[in-house]
């Protein structure tokens, strides 16, 4: 698949088939396009991936974020077989940095998902709560001092592989 196509079939999964396991190799596929992401000074050590396909480790996740965020437990996952959490080292060369850095490394990951026919989609609010539970980051193996940020979750669709779109600039824009 060429670039240009893989954007323009990338779509977030809501349906996963949690039944379905990703081979090895596509899983750590994603994680290598995730770290050939533009990182703010090169600093990569200030970023860590955790790879996690451990299904009552992500229902631990769920309780513990719907309790953070006061609401109805729900599967922030999506029934994905993988979810790969991006953190960042709390010591950060600029405010707000490992925010993009993050969205740089799941961006990278999620087209390449696509690429290998993989659904996915980017998650931000089923993370929070785990940034907010030492003891689940601890169990889970993220680094002292660094916090999750984001994640991407990837399987395969129940409903099959995203069909291409049309590229449009649907973001306002203007050319000077």
């Amino acid at each position: 698949m060429q670039t240009m196509e893989a954007i323009a079939r990338r779509k977030s999964t809501r349906d996963f088939d949690s039944n379905k396991a990703v081979p090895d190799e596509l899983v750590d596929m994603v994680v290598k396009a995730g770290c050939q992401a533009p990182i703010g000074a090169g600093k990569y050590e200030s970023l860590h991936l955790t790879v996690c396909r451990n299904r009552e480790i992500l229902e631990e996740i769920n309780r513990s974020t719907a309790a953070a965020m006061n609401m109805e437990e729900r599967d922030f996952f999506y029934g994905a077989p993988v979810a790969i959490f991006v953190s960042a080292s709390e010591e950060q060369m600029a405010p707000g940095i490992e925010c993009a850095n993050t969205a740089c490394v799941i961006e990278n990951m999620l087209i390449a998902a696509t690429d290998a026919g993989l659904g996915n989609i980017y998650l931000w609010g089923g993370v929070q709560g785990l940034a907010k539970n030492k003891e689940l980051c601890a169990k889970m193996g993220i680094p002292e001092g660094f916090k999750p940020v984001s994640a991407a979750a990837i399987g395969y669709s129940k409903s099959g592989e995203a069909q291409p779109r049309e590229l449009s600039v649907s973001i306002s824009a203007n050319y000077i």
